[in-house]
């Protein structure tokens, strides 16, 4: 048995098998969107305005902002695949819900969700005292988000806001590297499914995206590959600055997400470490955020060309973050391999969207004990799964936004409409006719394509897996593993675990 299957069939025994229709799991995501605009977010362009927040305690009338930009990619995401299912509904029947109207509020959404990462960049040089620049500036740098004190106005019931903006500790409000590469798989998303021709309030939001993305890759994506403060001095950012390792997978990745505009080199050296990520018994991904980083690297930027969807199933399977191998489909439709990793993947995406209950919510099971679902931090995707069903410690009455169950929804939807339509057993790889249904053999069906999304490309021929595997340099092993783990730095932490800082 391949190690990803096998992993992947012990993961789907820790809980009860729970089976729920794709209308079942629609309502579920269409009620979790509504609680998103309406409990965690405060649509609209003014600040702090359209940043998710991670974190809301009822009990303490307390909202937290904290790791908002990783916040903020995975909810750009959610809009991108949103608008894409959307503008498709011979494939994804019912995703608006029967209202006509929703494909342009979408669209209003995503333009506002843009305009945020847009403002964070503007007044992040602004952000910081003398003697540094208190001069807004569009160069790339931008901070985890800009909620005001008083923001808990948008929000009765709340009496109390934390954020990193107004954190005594000045430096936190810096953009960091994990900020950079989750809020780029977002950017990513709209470059790939979003029509150049969808145009709100004069923006196309395609092009966007791309200029959004040039200037916040061309930021660090360059010299020594060191995220810097331009407005204080241009030293290093005290959190998550030296991007030198992952350095070659992101030349791939900003080349995507900026759709060609700007293609940064490194030393060929680099191209040596980036390969010894592809083994999941690379030392580094003994921390988990070095490995969600790499798979967000990964996905967007093909990382390993032919080798891309194994290499990614199988680490993504390391902590149970089947949204990685989808993403990679989503983006890269014409990839192949994918139907080698299909089964397993696509198994386990729809047992984790199975399992959240109609009523059921993301939040901190406390002691209460385990939750029927996995939804139980700030976001699955990027935490540990010894902290899925359980919750990281002292997280009692916490609830959260839900983007991780949303994008995944998404994400599974498209890169496999047979799957969505049908049964969770269907052929992954079956192509999918005008009228939704599927048939037998060919390369996923319906994929993202043509003008940028504006309508599905023909799938390949066939899909298959290279079986070979170019072996690792492993003297690079050790390289990399230690520039890696110099980036955990002790006493950073948030309370109750939840957001380690990565330095």
């Amino acid at each position: 048995m391949r190690p990803i299957v096998a992993l992947a069939a012990v993961l789907i025994g820790i809980v009860p098998a729970h089976a729920d229709t794709t209308a079942e799991n629609l309502a579920k995501y269409r009620r979790l969107r509504q609680r998103l605009v309406s409990e965690f977010t405060s649509v609209g362009t003014g600040p702090g305005q359209s940043e998710p927040v991670p974190e809301r305690t009822d009990s303490a009338g307390l909202m937290k902002w904290g790791d908002e930009t990783i916040a903020l990619g995975f909810y750009l995401g959610v809009l991108a695949t949103e608008h894409y299912m959307l503008s498709n509904p011979a494939t994804f029947p019912g995703a608006d819900g029967g209202d006509p109207a929703q494909l342009q509020a979408t669209d209003e959404e995503l333009y506002d969700a843009l305009y945020a990462l847009e403002r964070l960049d503007n007044v992040a040089d602004a952000a910081f005292p003398s003697p540094c620049s208190t001069t807004p500036a569009l160069n790339g740098f931008f901070v985890r988000d800009d909620v005001p004190a008083d923001f808990y106005s948008h929000f009765p019931g709340i009496t109390t806001v934390q954020s990193d903006f107004i954190d005594p500790t000045l430096t936190n409000k810096e953009e960091s590297q994990d900020q950079v590469y989750h809020v780029q798989h977002g950017l990513a998303l709209i470059v790939a499914l979003v029509p150049a021709s969808v145009v709100v309030h004069g923006r196309p939001l395609r092009a966007w995206a791309v200029e959004q993305a040039t200037r916040i890759t061309q930021h660090f994506a360059r010299g020594d590959w060191v995220i810097r403060n331009p407005a204080c001095a241009n030293r290093a950012v005290n959190r998550g600055s030296d991007t030198i390792g992952y350095s070659y997978g992101e030349t791939l990745a900003a080349k995507f997400v900026t759709d060609g505009a700007f293609a940064p080199t490194t030393d060929p050296l680099w191209a040596n470490i980036w390969d010894t990520l592809r083994q999941p018994t690379n030392p580094s991904y003994s921390n988990e955020s070095n490995l969600h980083m790499a798979l967000a690297i990964m996905a967007v930027g093909d990382g390993y060309g032919p080798d891309t969807p194994q290499v990614i199933a199988t680490l993504a399977a390391l902590q149970d973050w089947p949204l990685y191998p989808l993403l990679h489909r989503v983006l890269h439709p014409n990839a192949t391999g994918f139907c080698s990793t299909a089964p397993a993947v696509n198994q386990r995406a729809r047992a984790m969207l199975d399992e959240l209950p109609s009523d059921g919510e993301p939040a901190c099971p406390g002691s209460s004990g385990p939750a029927p679902h996995g939804f139980t931090t700030h976001n699955r995707f990027i935490r540990g799964k010894a902290q899925a069903y359980v919750g990281p410690p002292g997280c009692e009455g916490i609830r959260y936004h839900g983007l991780d169950y949303m994008l995944l929804h998404n994400l599974y939807a498209i890169a496999t409409p047979g799957t969505w339509n049908g049964s969770p057993t269907a052929d992954p790889c079956a192509p999918v006719t005008t009228d939704g249904a599927s048939t037998a053999g060919g390369d996923g069906g319906t994929t993202p394509g043509g003008d940028a999304g504006t309508s599905p490309a023909s799938p390949p021929a066939g899909c298959g897996c290279r079986s070979t595997d170019s072996g690792p340099a492993w003297a690079m092993v050790a390289i990399v593993g230690g520039w890696l783990w110099r980036r955990r730095r002790p006493g950073a932490a948030h309370s109750c675990v939840r957001w380690r800082r990565i330095s």
